[in-house]
């Protein structure tokens, strides 16, 4: 009968610190997040909470590539549409100096003149267009690494025409950028920019009736189609840069309200744990307390 009593027992012993462990655990976890500030810690914290946090997390993460990315866009459309800014004030310029040409009052001399400050204006346009954002140059095409135009008398786009792509959110591409062959051309009778004023300057330096003649009727007509051209591509990257700039913000909006969902998932609510410790608390001391009573009458019952 003795040996049955003393296994009831170290049954009770035994389950009285099961609880008394279980208590001390509970208190210990519950400590660590006040402490931390951290509800969850790893997934067997709450495997709800902590997958949650993980989608909000990743979406934080692809959010931030977004942001470079549209961060990225609207410098690149910003240099591009102030490089194209200035060549539309030299194209305003040129077509008054080619008007200035025609008077009928200007010696050769005059007009060879003339002549030099068109191919100054032309050598300010390509020394332009090779405008970089960062180490890149934006007229370039994908081939961003090598300047569109030299200077001097080769005005070959040294570009090429690829498309330059950003994705500046879940199924957002958007185009940054125009290139100098398709805006300005590369000379070699294409009629754009950069022949036009090539064209223009023989005319000048010729100064034949027939020079005369085109100075007044294509080479006025061609520059108002290239002012166009350059307008439209300038319409183009400043459409990319609004669309760039309200991403940016539309990101900086939902990264707000992501990090505070995250924060509901993850964070320790103080008031909440701070009761639930004080909870935790008297039950392992209630814990102690019943262990108490258990162990002394088996220490009575094992001296006897």
């Amino acid at each position: 009968m003795s040996v049955q009593v003393r296994i009831t027992h170290n049954m009770m012993a035994s389950s009285m610190l099961a609880d008394v462990q279980r208590a001390s655990s509970s208190m210990a976890r519950t400590s660590e997040q006040i402490s931390s500030g951290k509800r969850i810690d790893s997934p067997s914290d709450d495997p709800v909470g902590a997958t949650r946090a993980l989608v909000i997390q990743s979406s934080l993460s692809a959010n931030d590539g977004y942001k470079a990315a549209a961060e990225a866009t609207a410098g690149w459309t910003q240099t591009t549409e102030g490089a194209l800014s200035s060549i539309v004030d030299i194209v305003q310029s040129t077509k008054e100096l080619v008007v200035q040409a025609n008077n009928d009052t200007l010696q050769p001399s005059d007009r060879q003149k003339l002549a030099s400050k068109l191919s100054e204006m032309l050598e300010q346009v390509k020394a332009t267009a090779n405008a970089r954002y960062g180490d890149q140059y934006v007229l370039s095409g994908e081939r961003s690494d090598i300047p569109p135009y030299t200077a001097g008398a080769s005005d070959t786009y040294g570009g090429d025409t690829g498309t330059v792509i950003r994705t500046i959110g879940p199924n957002q591409p958007v185009q940054i950028n125009v290139t100098g062959d398709a805006v300005l051309g590369s000379g070699g009778g294409d009629g754009k920019l950069i022949d036009t004023l090539r064209t223009a300057i023989a005319n000048l330096n010729g100064g034949t009736a027939a020079d005369l003649a085109n100075l007044r009727g294509p080479i006025l007509a061609n520059l108002a189609t290239n002012l166009d051209t350059i307008l439209t591509a300038r319409a183009q990257v400043a459409s990319a840069s609004v669309r760039a700039e309200l991403a940016t913000d539309r990101i900086d909006d939902l990264k707000v309200t992501m990090t505070d969902q995250l924060s509901q998932v993850v964070d320790t609510d103080y008031a909440e744990a701070i009761t639930k410790f004080s909870s935790q608390k008297t039950i392992y001391q209630a814990a102690l307390q019943a262990g108490a009573q258990v162990i002394q009458p088996s220490l009575m019952d094992f001296l006897r």
